[in-house]
């Protein structure tokens, strides 16, 4: 009997509460989305589900078309635009109506002296309240000069920020948020947007044509952090998140494929973003993904996914708040236990603790969460264990932290060797010279000069030592190659064969650093089809050109003149694999200069031999450059539609043979 009065009494309680948390599919036993991370290689993996469905927050007054909310030591406080007023709200479920006198409230935020600050875009004001509703302040149009007249001055979002500096969205600020002091005073533009001109609009600029001017987006929605750094979300293909300084620079921009409408940022500065696809969307204070997950509601009333996601916001527990402007309602998302052990390392680590211990359990429990490698990696790197940090960034596939800890590395290495590698080399150069001396005098180099010459009377062996004489005279190369037959086929295909190899030793050789390729992903066949087929079609499509063009060159001196000019690509290459093995991100420049050194540089000599294999002037040349570009694509666009015709005739062979089959059976 006493079991059951007090049933009884708890649930006329929970009739006579007017805020409840309550599921809407009782029957729902898990998180109705998939939850991804970064995993190796930055490839998106799904992992444990990190935030589970716990409820939803109903009020019994009902909000109309809530547009944001802000919650501070665990208070909710909401702006209920449809019915012109703010809500504050506690987790125990006591409410009250804490402000009513709005016309159209779209943004809240509630500073470090609890002040709340509202802005209301139908009265185009910004005001500040105590907590009693009793208002302080209200700030209109700026009036400074600076300001300009034809701004427009319409708030939708605010927060503030240290000395009660205020930022402010508003709608078609396209010069940025609206920067105020605690007077009101206006101080100026912050957080511009960027503006990309597109290729047309560059060409036009470049002839002084009048187009119209492209205009930034005006940020959507903002955030900002314990130390001041203001974080804005933009409506854009990307770098849709940008976090600025206090000096209003770009110190972190982030991507998202869907378009972020809302932004908030944890105690230890983790990034959640909300898109307007009811993606959330985690990071870290370095902007690794931590968790995707989420989705949009297709009317079946599922808990977890939303129809019109409008805000996001955390307690001091981490649990997630999504507010909802169409169903006028906060869903509540909990952290599950593996987010709770993601979040005290990342704590930890905030707070100057390396726990490793804590990283090594998370990767226990998912051995692909790329997060929990690059921690241990910068645990170890603080720690000085170099080495060992090495292979940790390189499974995190998180090339700064490698780069900076091989820069560590190397340095030790330098510190250490470096003479005895100075004092080796000074040695090296002063043998060399003596053993040239003597050799002046003594011949003690002639059984190497007699071996070398016995090498270069195998004709294949001095065809292919052909290819050094193209850094000194390529002219002169080309000349030989046409007119006295210095080349063959075989040396020629041998070349092609080494450009192949090279690149193929390229993609598996290079160094982590620099190397980006996907190798799980990565196809050996396929590359070697690619390039075979781009000789073939560059050789076949030059020499038709060149023979409707009153070209000289025969297809074998275009055959054999393309794969000499390769000589720097294939020669160079190597070199350049090596020495990547030995550089860092810092030195990049030299990585990449290299690069196009040895690209152009046999791109030129491609021009080159064109030209003199069959004897044009540059106006032949540039027309013969143009036609063979041509006949390339358009052999691609014939082989691409034959394909496509091939594949439609077979399909439909093969349907007519199965429905033969079917009817015989039958």
């Amino acid at each position: 009997m006493k079991k059951i009065v007090i049933i009884l009494i708890g649930v006329f309680t929970l009739l006579l509460v007017n805020v409840q948390l309550s599921a809407v599919n009782v029957n729902q036993t898990s998180a109705p989305y998939e939850t991804y991370t970064t995993g190796p290689n930055g490839r998106r993996i799904t992992t444990q589900t990190a935030y589970e469905p716990a409820g939803i927050v109903s009020l019994g007054l009902g909000l109309s078309s809530p547009e944001d909310l802000y919650i501070k030591d665990d208070v909710i406080y909401i702006a209920d635009t449809g019915n012109k007023r703010i809500v504050k709200l506690d987790l125990n479920g006591n409410f009250e109506v804490l402000i009513s006198s709005l016309n159209q409230p779209t943004g809240i935020h509630v500073d470090e002296f609890n002040q709340i600050y509202v802005a209301d875009k139908g009265n185009q004001m910004v005001y500040k309240y105590d907590q009693t509703g009793l208002l302080l302040d209200s700030f209109g149009r700026p009036t400074e000069p600076i300001f300009g007249q034809n701004s427009p001055y319409v708030p939708t979002k605010i927060v503030t920020g240290p000395r009660g500096i205020m930022y402010v969205a508003g709608e078609g600020s396209t010069s940025g948020l609206i920067q105020l002091n605690y007077a009101g005073d206006f101080l100026g533009f912050f957080g511009t947007n960027e503006t990309t001109k597109t290729w047309y609009q560059q060409l036009a600029e470049w002839f002084s044509l009048d187009l119209a001017k492209t205009v930034p987006t005006s940020p959507l929605n903002l955030a900002i952090d314990e130390k001041g750094s203001v974080f804005t979300t933009t409506l854009a293909t990307s770098s849709q998140v940008k976090k600025f300084n206090i000096a209003s620079n770009v110190v972190l921009t982030l991507s998202n494929q869907s378009q972020p409408v809302a932004i908030t940022i944890n105690a230890f500065n983790n990034i959640y973003t909300l898109s307007d696809e009811g993606i959330i969307t985690e990071y870290d204070a370095y902007g690794n993904l931590i968790f995707e997950f989420g989705g949009l509601d297709q009317g079946n009333r599922v808990l977890g996914l939303f129809v019109n996601p409008t805000d996001i916001d955390i307690d001091s527990q981490n649990n997630l708040y999504v507010l909802d402007k169409a169903t006028n309602q906060i869903q509540m998302l909990q952290r599950a236990e593996f987010t709770m052990m993601v979040h005290q390392g990342l704590e930890d680590f905030n707070n100057g603790i390396y726990s490793i211990e804590q990283w090594e359990e998370v990767l226990r429990m998912n051995s692909m969460f790329a997060l929990a490698n690059s921690a241990i990696a910068r645990a170890r790197f603080r720690n000085l264990e170099y080495n060992e940090a090495l292979d940790y960034y390189r499974i995190a596939a998180d090339r700064q932290g490698y780069s900076d800890s091989f820069w560590q590395i190397r340095y030790e290495w330098m510190q250490n060797y470096l003479g005895i590698v100075l004092i080796l080399l000074i040695s090296l150069f002063v043998l060399l010279k003596a053993l040239k001396f003597i050799d002046k005098k003594y011949h003690i180099y002639d059984p190497l000069r007699s071996y070398r010459k016995r090498l270069l009377e195998v004709r294949l062996i001095r065809e292919l030592s052909l290819i050094f004489k193209m850094f000194r005279h390529p002219v002169d190369t080309f000349y030989e190659i046409k007119r006295n037959n210095k080349a063959s086929y075989l040396s020629s295909t041998i070349l092609f064969g080494l450009f192949i190899a090279i690149n193929v030793t390229s993609v598996y050789q290079t160094a982590f650093v620099f190397n980006y390729t996907n190798l799980e992903a990565y196809s050996l066949i396929r590359e070697v089809a690619i390039l075979a087929s781009l000789i073939v079609l560059f050789v076949f499509s030059n020499y038709l050109i060149s023979t409707l063009s009153s070209g000289e060159g025969f297809f074998k001196d275009i055959y054999r003149g393309t794969a000499y000019s390769l000589a720097p690509y294939i020669i160079l290459t190597l070199p350049v694999i090596i020495l990547s093995h030995g550089l860092t991100l810092n030195e990049v420049f030299i990585y990449s200069a290299l690069n196009q050194i040895k690209f152009y540089w046999s791109l030129g000599l491609i021009i080159l031999m064109m030209k003199e294999i069959h004897n044009y002037n540059l106006k032949a040349l540039l027309k013969n450059i143009f036609l063979t570009l041509f006949v390339m694509v358009m052999i691609v666009v014939i082989v691409f539609l034959v394909y496509l015709l091939a594949n439609q005739l077979y399909e439909y062979v093969v349907g007519i043979i199965r429905e033969v089959i079917v009817r015989a059976s039958s």
